[in-house]
């Protein structure tokens, strides 16, 4: 065995020890850089056309980075993924063996690993990894005993260093044992490179990933139906802002973000900028708060109603490290908010109006029919006045009367707000405008006349077909808002200038209600938008801006339409306000649901009746009147009639209050309809509640006639008259009650 000679020895630890440097220098020989100066630290003791390492792939193949000098041209790029040559993968990372190649020409060219026909032999020798704990250049064990003795027999091959030629048979002369040191030493180095590429690969994978993540988080952001920011807790400044912020406010994200208080400035209410500033003010020390409603504005359309939520960012040391929030749309809610609140109310005014009505019309009753006495009194033959006295008495009795049907006459208007809306499909009644534009002006007459002057011009029109009181509701809004539109006097307007004219007029085919106001008028920019949910140019102190949306819903669900016009054509000066209500004027009457018609004046003859009343005063009133005809009995309860009925005692007529304590007439009426189908028919109900749908539903199902308190006399001997009529067969003499 020939010694070394101390030359090569010399000269192969001085190429090991600059390989050495380099991989100390480098964290990562997989990167062009450090693996070209490795390249030039082994090109100085070992002539190369090809220097490579390659790694074998978990999917097969193989990754190669490749450095060429000379004539030698990359086919592939560095770091590229090339197939794998079967004999070179075999007997390097199979056996743990190097491979020679002595012509590539001839068979597993070095073509197929992406070198250029520049190279035409090389050779491939194992990297093993280094030991664990090992320092780098620590020689990894290799197959043979000298591997063995190293101390690293078994340790994973890694990769293959590979060194090619220009010359075909260059590579048997190959320092082999040289390539070898080297690729021992390079062991260490490599495995290092390759857990740093792997870390880096997977830094990138999870960057990569978190940049899809941001991208799917903004479009998520950008497309949720809320308004999302994002404020500086130093300054209360935007940094964020989504961009369904820029659909819904119409002001593009970029110029929101520079335009410093942009979100103070979009709530259109001095309360909600309070609110919005208040929640931000809290956010800034750390503190929620409640959330809250406001009106924003938007570019180039009307206002929304949005929710609005402001929370603080803590951090884990209670640091305020921004201030987020989001603002949602609510424009829909709240307007059913609105309509449900509205329908409570009508729902709170009916019953109210129903109680007022029963309370009002029972004593306005009472009184009607004593004027009706003392008027037969004072013309009776024991009463002696002069000619002046008799003349101021009955001119008073006729003015007391004419007061009380007043009186009665504005409760009974009340069903303009009191009825609810009728159902989708309901039938409709015959209507008279011009009796509905009266009723209305006696409900606003107390708001027009402190402003204005009321000019009526109604005319002979056909009567329309309407749900019953929404008609009224529509004219009611209108010169509601006739009046708000005139300014009260002691400003520069003077109420005796100023007037709230309403007109009826009719072609045959349709009828019109025009309500023209003296007042400020509506800005041309507002016209196209007063009939918006919402809309409104008054306070909150004065109305929701829902009365003309409801007005047109109701008049368009009724086949007409509702028209604006401001200022008003020819007037001079220019100014005011003028809505037109068209309507198709009633065709077919057999359409509409049949009203209840005048009881006729009819001669009766002397009958007994049952009148069932808890009003005391008006009980002996009817009483002293009816008994000046038929046989008059008294009840004041259900409960008193059941028994008189039980003790025997016959009536032909039973007149009787639908409210009373106890048990109402309805009631009454059904018992006494199971025990005596006869007497049933001989039923008159009175009320002092005109109205209402248990009213309207229950007289409709029992066919039985009405008299709405307060009723005359004669009005109620009409109707005994007709009801004895209607049942003039012959009647059993006796009943059995317990039937």
């Amino acid at each position: 065995m020939h010694a070394e000679p101390a030359s090569e020895r010399v000269g192969r630890l001085v190429a090991l020890n600059a390989v050495l440097t380099v991989v100390a220098r480098h964290s990562n020989l997989l990167l062009p850089r450090p693996f070209e100066e490795l390249a030039g630290a082994v090109g100085r003791f070992a002539a190369f056309q090809l220097f490579a390492v390659v790694f074998p792939e978990p999917e097969g193949g193989l990754r190669a980075y490749a450095v060429f000098r000379g004539d030698a041209l990359a086919a592939a790029p560095f770091g590229a993924r090339l197939p794998a040559p079967a004999a070179l993968f075999r007997r390097v990372f199979a056996e743990g063996e190097p491979f020679s190649c002595d012509d590539a020409r001839a068979g597993n060219a070095l073509a197929e690993m992406g070198a250029s026909e520049g190279c035409l032999s090389y050779v491939a020798l194992p990297v093993r990894a280094a030991p664990p704990g090992a320092e780098p250049g620590h020689p990894a064990a290799r197959s043979g005993p000298a591997g063995a003795a190293a101390g690293g027999f078994g340790c994973p091959i890694i990769a293959a260093l590979v060194v090619g030629y220009g010359d075909a048979g260059a590579a048997a002369s190959a320092p082999i044992p040289l390539l070898e040191e080297i690729a021992d030493a390079l062991g260490a180095g490599l495995d290092r490179s390759l857990r740093v590429v792997a870390g880096e690969r997977e830094a990138a994978e999870r960057l990569l990933r978190i940049r899809e993540l941001e991208e799917q988080h903004r479009n998520l952001l950008d497309n949720a139906p809320l308004i999302i920011f994002r404020l500086d807790p130093e300054s209360g400044e935007l940094s964020f802002l989504n961009r369904h912020a820029e659909r819904l406010l119409g002001v593009p994200v970029a110029e929101a973000l520079r335009t410093p208080g942009f979100l103070g400035e979009a709530h259109a209410d001095p309360e909600g900028v309070m609110c919005f500033e208040d929640a931000v003010a809290r956010a800034k020390l750390g503190a929620p708060s409640a959330s809250y409603e406001a009106r924003l504005r938007r570019r180039g359309g009307d206002a929304i109603t949005a929710r609005g939520t402001v929370y603080p960012l803590v951090s884990d040391r209670g640091r305020v490290v921004a201030i987020e929030g989001v603002l949602a749309d609510v424009s829909t809610e709240h307007a059913a908010r609105t309509r449900l609140i509205q329908v409570d109310r009508l729902s709170t005014l009916g019953t109210l109006a129903a109680g007022v009505a029963h309370e009002i019309n029972n004593p306005a009753a009472f009184i009607l029919l004593g004027l009706d006495m003392l008027d037969r009194l004072l013309r009776g033959p024991n009463v002696r006045m002069e000619g002046s006295a008799a003349s101021s008495a009955s001119e008073l009795v006729k003015e007391l009367r004419d007061s009380i049907k007043r009186i009665v006459d504005i409760v009974r208007d009340l069903k303009l707000f009191a009825s609810p809306p009728q159902p989708e499909g309901s039938r409709r009644t015959l209507t008279d405008a011009n009796r509905t534009v009266d009723s209305a002006l006696s409900l606003t007459r107390g708001q027009i006349i402190e402003r204005a002057q009321i000019v009526k011009n109604l005319s002979e029109v056909p009567p329309i077909l309407m749900d019953d009181g929404r008609l009224g509701q529509v004219i009611v809004n209108l010169l509601v808002n006739a009046a708000q539109a005139i300014p009260k006097p002691g400003s520069k307007h003077e109420a005796r200038d100023q007037t709230v004219t309403v007109e009826t007029r009719s072609d045959g085919e349709t009828v019109e209600i025009v309500v023209t106001d003296t007042g400020a008028g509506i800005a041309e920019e507002n016209l196209p938008r007063i009939w918006a949910p919402f809309f409104t140019t008054k306070g909150p102190e004065v109305g929701t801006g829902l009365g003309l949306s409801i007005s047109r819903e109701i008049i368009e669900r009724a086949g007409g339409q509702i028209t604006a016009e401001s200022p008003v054509p020819g007037r001079v000066p220019p100014g005011g306000a003028r809505f037109i209500i068209s309507l198709p004027a009633a065709g077919r009457t057999d359409e509409a649901t049949p009203s209840v018609s005048p009881v006729p004046r009819l001669v009766s003859k002397r009958v007994r009746v049952l009148v069932v009343e808890d009003e005391a005063s008006l009980a002996r009133a009817l009483s002293d009147q009816l008994g000046r005809v038929h046989e008059v009995a008294l009840a004041p309860s259900a409960d008193a009639a059941m028994g008189m009925l039980a003790g025997g005692q016959r009536f032909d007529v039973v007149l009787c209050d639908l409210r009373m304590p106890g048990m109402s007439g309805d009631v009454f009426y059904t018992r006494i309809r199971e025990s005596d189908p006869v007497l049933a028919q001989g039923f008159i109900f009175m009320t002092g509640v005109g109205f209402g749908a248990d009213v309207e539903r229950f007289l409709a199902s029992s066919g039985r006639p009405l008299l709405e308190k307060p009723f005359s006399a004669e009005d109620a001997l009409s109707a005994i008259a007709e009801v004895v009529s209607a049942n003039s067969a012959p009647r059993p003499e006796a009943r059995d009650s317990s039937r």
